[in-house]
């Protein structure tokens, strides 16, 4: 029995994922729920890491996120 996805926290299905990497329906609940966050940034895909550079907002986003 597969667990209540939508029903966990963040952090919660961060650990489910950790433990299940391969669980694409986990995988798709977890991207959900992050891209639902108000304060979700979007950065297009990078041709080189120095293109990180004119995503400001992105870079100091993914700084404070506790990993």
């Amino acid at each position: 029995m597969k667990p209540n996805f939508q029903g966990m926290s963040r952090q919660e299905l961060r650990s489910y994922l950790l433990k299940h990497r391969s669980d694409l329906q986990a995988i798709s609940a977890y991207v959900q729920k992050i891209s639902a966050e108000p304060d979700w940034v979007t950065c297009p895909a990078l041709t080189s890491p120095t293109d990180l550079d004119n995503y400001p907002d992105f870079l100091a986003k993914v700084r404070r996120e506790p990993s």
